[in-house]
């Protein structure tokens, strides 16, 4: 194993490689786009197991964290933490990486064309508004105990998913995902309904959000509803009703 491989294996803020799954394709593509430039590592894990694979990958990490916080979104948009090429059925943003309460990677679609996710040679075809598990948790079960390939195929778009291994220290790895997932102080404010103009709290433009109101039912000409606040950045993420 080469110097710059050990290194790339032995990060502790590396959370996983998208490893093409051959060379000249839309994913090799996407990992050698200047789009990509942050986050593309050469002689990705991939390279030890097969010398035709491609050389060039995409890494996730806790080094490099996502434009907003808890997810990695990949799509065509120039905005996302992952660009993927312009391709029929790809969305602007198209879905995302992130970890669930076991502190599992896991991928979640809200395309309108969908994702298909193998588990070595199964697959359920292209779902839409689905999350697949893609790494174990602390009972290193599924997938590791009995997939050994993990492939995302997103409209033609596939990469190999390999998970960097942190079995040996899971409080360390626990530690920085929670940090990783934690929304900054001005957010939780809002989910709290305190006063969404506090001094820690970025201009609207900023942080992408717009008001939505929201009508009931009433009597009379007066409009009855509640205003909720929709972050259009992570729009599969629920309305925060906002303080009244």
């Amino acid at each position: 194993m080469s110097s710059i491989m050990s290194s790339i294996m032995s990060s502790h803020d590396v959370i996983a490689w998208l490893v093409p799954t051959a060379r000249g394709t839309p994913a090799d593509k996407a990992a050698n786009s200047p789009s990509n430039a942050l986050r593309a590592v050469s002689s990705p894990p991939s390279a030890l197991l097969a010398p035709c694979d491609p050389q060039r990958a995409i890494q996730l990490s806790f080094a490099h964290p996502p434009s907003r916080p808890g997810s990695f979104v990949l799509g065509t948009d120039p905005g996302c933490d992952v660009v993927l090429p312009p391709r029929p059925g790809i969305a602007p943003r198209h879905c995302a990486l992130r970890f669930d309460a076991e502190a599992r990677l896991v991928l979640h679609d809200f395309s309108e064309r969908g994702t298909a996710v193998w588990y070595d040679w199964e697959t359920s075809g292209d779902q839409t508004d689905y999350s697949w598990v893609l790494s174990s948790g602390y009972s290193l079960g599924f997938p590791s105990s009995s997939v050994r390939r993990v492939v995302v195929d997103i409209q033609g778009v596939r990469f190999r998913v390999v998970v960097n291994d942190h079995s040996a220290d899971w409080d360390a790895y626990k530690a920085k995902v929670d940090a990783f997932c934690a929304q900054p102080p001005w957010l939780e404010s809002l989910a709290a309904g305190r006063d969404a103009a506090s001094s820690e709290a970025p201009p609207f433009s900023q942080a992408s959000l717009v008001e939505v109101f929201v009508k009931g039912l009433g009597t009379g000409t007066e409009a009855i509803g509640e205003v909720y606040l929709w972050n259009v950045a992570k729009p599969w993420e629920p309305l925060v009703r906002a303080a009244a």
